[in-house]
């Protein structure tokens, strides 16, 4: 197939990355895993390429959430540890052991299947028990905690490497619902380890709690949206300086005077009222710049501020640049990303979180890595 440049592209600062990932490190005690979490193609970001920067940054884990995100990086040459953090069904217990990844399990079904397949293969599996203490989500309930592990610590050809728990709200300025996770937590691994089970990595901190809950970094923290420089809320405390990792941009492929009274795009739901000078930006809710930011969003050309105005198409959006006579074919736009422009503010246009914002950006956009 031939690949020809577009030009719409997701820039991805490696320098930034590297210095959010050592910013994050000196909020750790010496000899606390550090574990990049890589889910979603990186937050968007690109997995395999930030996953080589992790590993030589000292990264000790990597933490994925499905198994097709952990095949890909080991067939990318990742030989780090890598832990899917979800579900991944038993028939594929033998893919998990020969590829050497640590699942995550809730579940004897799961636990039995893998121990068959290691047992198979002649390998050992390692996995970390998942424990719900408030996300009612995925695990096992704090009060089934030790009973299971001491099911799972039993099987052959199974290393009970380590347990965990996942916050609810750690990102909210009252930390009262945390702090009772926290304490389900600790109850749970006291009671596992009353039993005589050693856990090597006990984990709960996501990006939230690795900025606001020292106590709870235990043997290894699990850092996400922090890695990419973005907060995970405005209540979040941020001790550390965090740079953007992403930054959407695109040129201009056409520059046309319009006349008042003209309608602008599918539904003709804006008219021009004045002469104006319109641009269309080749990039479209295809690509994850959603069709819900018309006439909401602004996009940064040339220093100034641009409004969408129109419907966002498929492939293709129109800014206002009257105010912009410079403006010309092939003049780059910043469509989120920066101090100038955060993803930020495109989630507040959609009632939805920065996460969100970053994940959308579509796979037919280029990732083009920068230092």
């Amino acid at each position: 197939m031939v690949s020809f440049d577009r030009p719409v592209w997701a820039e991805i600062d490696l320098s930034a990355f590297r210095h959010n990932m050592r910013q994050i490190k000196s909020l750790l005690q010496p000899g606390t895993i550090f574990c990049p979490i890589i889910k979603a193609d990186g937050y968007g970001h690109g997995a395999v390429p930030l996953a080589h920067e992790a590993v030589a940054m000292g990264a000790g884990y990597l933490g994925v959430a499905i198994l097709d995100e952990a095949a890909a990086l080991r067939a990318a040459g990742i030989t780090l540890p890598i832990l899917i953090l979800g579900y991944t069904p038993p028939q594929a217990a033998a893919f998990v052991v020969s590829n050497h990844i640590t699942q995550t399990i809730f579940s004897k079904e799961q636990a039995d299947a893998l121990s068959a397949a290691a047992s198979n293969l002649g390998i050992t599996v390692k996995v970390h028990v998942k424990v719900d203490t408030g996300m009612t989500r995925i695990g096992v309930r704090p009060e089934e905690a030790a009973a299971f592990c001491s099911y799972v610590a039993g099987l052959e050809n199974v290393h009970l490497e380590g347990m965990f728990t996942h916050f609810a709200s750690s990102d909210s300025a009252d930390h009262a619902y945390c702090l009772e996770q926290f304490g389900r937590f600790t109850a749970a691994i006291a009671a596992v380890e009353a039993s005589g089970i050693r856990l090597g990595i006990r984990h709960c901190a996501n990006s939230a709690a690795i900025l606001s809950l020292p106590e709870g970094h235990l043997d290894m923290v699990r850092a996400g949206i922090i890695l990419y420089g973005l907060k995970p809320s405005d209540e979040c405390p941020m001790p550390i300086d965090l740079r953007p990792v992403m930054r959407l941009k695109a040129r201009l492929a056409m520059v046309k005077q319009v006349p008042p009274g003209v309608g602008v795009s599918y539904g003709s739901i804006y008219h021009t009222q004045k002469e104006s000078s319109l641009a269309t930006i080749p990039i479209g809710y295809a690509d994850g710049y959603t069709r819900m930011l018309s006439r909401k969003a602004q996009v940064l050309l040339r220093g100034q501020r641009a409004p969408v105005v129109g419907r966002i198409c498929m492939d293709q959006c129109m800014v206002d640049v009257s105010h912009v006579p410079q403006a010309a074919v092939g003049d780059e736009v910043l469509l989120f990303g920066g101090p100038d422009l955060p993803a930020d503010e495109i989630a507040a246009h959609l009632g939805t979180i920065n996460y969100e914002v970053v994940c959308m950006v579509g796979k037919r956009v280029p990732r083009v890595y920068v230092e």
